[in-house]
């Protein structure tokens, strides 16, 4: 009965030491596979750091080109506004200059006609009526000048009057002065030795047609006489 019992406590010191060893060899095996991940992730974190890096230093890089375009854009943004607004100077210039030149050559003729002798026979005369549109429909502005040849020193005084013919409502109409500046002018008072400036505005009436202006001049005093001078509309509106 020893002899039994020896053996059986043999056996189970021998699986003991099996398991022992098998688990041993586990914990190693578990240690080496440890050690190899932690190896491979240090090698991955490495390559992420260096993948990191690059691409930090690639996007600075792009930032820098965008601030640098920006700079750009808003430079060139400027340049253009400036050239407009100098394009616009000119522009604005160039008509300022045209303008000028055309009055200029309206006071040319202006003084042509007060020291020409093919005037009237008593040296009085309407030199120039034109009209200019104001913005609305049948709005305008008039400007009417009169002279006297500079060899008479002689004070004009007197009037004048201004018709207005066209088609209303299919008829033939003439409006007076009165009638087309709401009352406010009627007869237009003369005085002056060489030239005289006069300006007004007029509304025609709405579907009026209008055909020719015609000016009634009426000096006071002897030796003057009075006169009517007309207008074609089409060569009097400016």
């Amino acid at each position: 009965m020893s002899s039994r019992l020896i053996i059986k406590s043999h056996s189970q010191w021998l699986r003991r030491t099996k398991l022992a060893l098998l688990l041993l060899m586990l914990g190693l095996g578990s240690w080496g596979v440890f050690l190899l991940g932690q190896q491979a992730a240090g090698l991955d974190n490495d390559s992420l750091r260096i993948e990191r890096d690059r691409l930090g230093a690639q996007l600075a890089e792009t930032e820098a080109d965008n601030r640098r375009l920006s700079s750009r854009v808003v430079v060139l943004e400027r340049a253009e506004q400036i050239d407009r607004q100098a394009y616009g100077e000119v522009e604005r210039s160039l008509k300022q200059v045209q303008d000028e030149m055309l009055e200029l050559r309206e006071e040319v003729a202006f003084y042509r006609g007060i020291v020409s002798p093919a005037e009237t026979a008593s040296g009085l005369n309407v030199t120039r009526f034109s009209l200019f549109g104001m913005g609305g429909a049948g709005v305008y502005r008039f400007k009417l000048v009169l002279t006297q040849l500079r060899t008479n020193n002689r004070l004009v005084k007197g009037h004048a009057r201004i018709v207005i013919e066209g088609v209303l409502q299919g008829k033939q109409t003439q409006l007076s002065l009165k009638e087309v500046s709401g009352g406010t002018l009627d007869r237009l008072k003369l005085r002056f030795k060489y030239f005289q400036n006069i300006e007004g505005d007029i509304v025609l009436p709405e579907g009026f047609l209008p055909s020719r202006v015609i000016i009634e001049v009426v000096p006071v005093g002897k030796g003057w006489k009075p006169f009517k001078k007309s207008f074609d509309w089409s060569d009097i509106v400016a």
